[in-house]
C-alpha cells in the first residue's frame, strides 16, 4: 500500500485560528512554496526520456531541490506563527531555530545573534516537528522511506552540481535523475502534509502530482515508481578527463544562457526559470573550472605545492584534538575567497607570479553581485521573494564571468591559458545572443 492510501491523521476539531494563520501565511508566501517546484516540473517537460539533456536535467535538479529550500522557509514562517499563538508549547531555542539563528557573545561580551548552521537534513526533520508540535502531533521522516532516500539523492547531486570537487562531480545527469528529484521534494511535502492535515492550505492543490485514496490513485514518485533507474552514480572528474570537465561545464553554461536569453517563448519575458537556472549553472561551472585546473596542476606538477596550498585547493583542513590526535576535515570556503585566492596560489605555483585578482573593478562587483543573486535564487530567506533573475542580470552576470576568466588566462597563461579559445568562441556568442536581445527588447 502506497503511503498516499493511508488516512488523513484524526482531528476532532480544528483550532481555527491555527488555520486562519496558515491561511495568511499562504495568501503572503504562497510563491515562496511554489515557484521552484512549478518550475522544476516545466524544465523536466523539455527533457526527452531517451535524448538525456545534461544542461536541462542539471537545471531540472536544482530548481528541485530549491523547491525543498524554500518550502522549508516557508514551513518555518508558518511555525514561528504557530509558536506566537500557542507559546506555552514552544522554548526560545525552537523559535531560534525556524528563524535560523543563534545568540553568541563577541570579544567585547555582547550578546550578537548570527546566523545558524543548520543542515538541510536536520531542516527538513526539525521544521516540521515544531508544526506538528503546535497541534499535539509528531512528525518523523524515517531514513528508510522513499522520501528520505530520494531526497538525499537528489541533495547530493546538488551539491556535486552548484560546487563540483575533484572526488564529487555529476557527470552525465539525465531524465531520470531530474525526475527522481522532482519526485523526492514531493513525496516530501506530501508527508508533512499528510502530517499536519487540515493546517496547510494550499498544499492539496500543489501537490495535484499525487492522488488521494481512490481506486485511481497513483503511485507517490510516480515518475520513476516502479522503473529501474540507469544506474550512474555521483562520480569523480579523473573518471571523466580534466579536458572533458572543462569542456562540459561551459557548454552546460552556454546553452542555458543561450536558451534564456534567446528562446522565442521568452520573447517578452521579464526573467523566469530558464533565467534562474542558466545564472546558477553559469557560477557552478566558474567553480567547476577552478576546481578542475587547481587538481589538474596540483597532479602534473606535485613539487611545486606546499602541504599548505594543497591543503587549500583541496578545501581540506588539519588540527590537533584535545587527545593530541590529528585530524582532516573538509574546508569549504566562501566564494569570493575562492576566486581571489585559487587563481593567486596557482600564479605563485605555477607561474611563478604574484597575482592576485582584483575585484574591485566594475566586473568584479557584478560577480559578486552575480552570486549574491544566485545565492537568494537557492537559499530563499523568510519574507524574501523568489528573484525573476531578469535577462540584463544575467547577461550582466555572464559577461563579469567571461571578464574573469580572460583576466586569469592572459595574466597566469600557464594555469588558464587554456581557456582563450573557449573566451574567444563565447565573445562571439555573446555578441550575437547581445543583438537577438536587443531586437527582442
Amino acid at each position: 500500500m502506497s503511503p498516499s492510501a493511508l488516512a488523513e491523521p484524526a482531528e476532532a476539531k480544528p483550532d481555527d485560528d491555527l488555520i486562519q494563520i496558515a491561511f495568511e501565511e499562504h495568501q503572503k508566501n504562497v510563491e515562496l512554496a511554489l515557484v521552484h517546484l512549478r518550475d522544476a516540473r516545466n524544465m523536466l517537460v523539455s527533457i526527452p526520456d531517451l535524448r538525456d539533456n545534461r544542461a536541462l536535467s542539471k537545471s531540472t535538479i536544482l530548481l528541485a531541490t530549491a523547491a525543498l529550500e524554500s518550502n522549508l522557509t516557508y514551513l518555518a514562517g508558518i511555525a514561528l506563527r504557530f509558536m506566537d499563538a500557542r507559546p506555552g508549547k514552544f522554548a526560545k531555542p525552537h523559535a531560534d531555530f525556524a528563524r535560523g539563528v543563534e545568540l553568541t557573545i563577541d570579544e567585547n561580551g555582547r550578546l550578537i545573534e548570527r546566523r545558524m548552521h543548520q543542515k538541510l537534513v536536520e531542516r527538513m526533520q526539525i521544521v516540521p516537528a515544531l508544526l506538528a508540535s503546535a497541534i499535539d502531533r509528531h512528525f518523523v521522516l524515517s531514513p528508510r522511506s522513499a522520501a528520505a532516500k530520494k531526497m538525499k539523492l537528489a541533495i547530493a547531486r546538488r551539491d556535486a552540481i552548484i560546487h563540483p570537487t575533484w572526488d564529487r562531480y555529476v557527470a552525465a545527469p539525465g531524465w531520470w535523475e531530474a525526475a527522481e528529484a522532482i519526485d523526492a521534494v514531493e513525496l516530501y511535502l506530501h508527508s508533512v502534509r499528510r502530517s499536519v492535515h487540515p493546517y496547510l492550505i494550499g498544499y492539496t492543490h500543489m501537490l495535484w502530482t499525487i492522488k488521494g485514496p481512490t481506486k485511481d490513485d497513483m503511485g507517490i514518485g510516480h515518475r520513476t515508481f516502479g522503473k529501474r533507474g540507469p544506474g550512474r552514480e555521483i562520480s569523480t572528474m579523473a573518471e571523466k578527463g580534466v579536458s572533458e570537465v572543462i569542456s562540459g561545464e561551459w557548454l552546460d553554461s552556454v546553452f542555458m544562457t543561450q536558451i534564456a536569453l534567446g528562446h522565442p517563448c521568452e520573447a517578452d519575458s521579464p526573467g523566469s526559470m530558464l533565467t534562474r537556472a542558466a545564472l546558477v549553472l553559469l557560477f557552478a561551472m566558474l567553480e567547476a573550472q577552478l576546481t578542475v585546473v587547481a587538481q589538474w596542476k596540483m597532479r602534473d606538477m606535485p613539487r611545486a605545492f606546499t602541504e599548505t596550498d594543497t591543503l587549500f585547493l583541496n578545501e581540506a583542513a588539519v588540527g590537533v584534538g584535545h587527545d593530541g590526535e590529528v585530524w582532516l576535515d573538509s574546508e569549504q570556503h566562501p566564494f569570493k575567497k575562492r576566486v581571489k585566492a585559487i587563481p593567486a596560489v596557482l600564479a605563485r605555483c605555477v607561474d611563478q607570479a604574484d597575482f592576485v585578482v582584483d575585484l574591485g573593478k566594475g566586473w568584479g562587483q557584478a560577480l559578486l553581485n552575480g552570486h549574491a543573486l544566485r545565492s537568494q535564487v537557492m537559499h530563499s530567506s523568510p519574507g524574501a521573494t523568489v528573484p525573476k533573475v531578469s535577462k540584463d542580470e544575467l547577461l550582466s552576470c555572464s559577461d563579469a564571468v567571461l571578464s574573469y576568466f580572460r583576466e586569469l588566462a592572459t595574466r597566469i597563461p600557464n594555469a588558464f591559458g587554456h581557456m582563450l579559445p573557449l573566451l574567444d568562441d563565447a565573445n562571439s556568442l555573446a555578441k550575437s545572443l547581445q543583438a537577438q536581445f536587443t531586437r527582442l527588447r
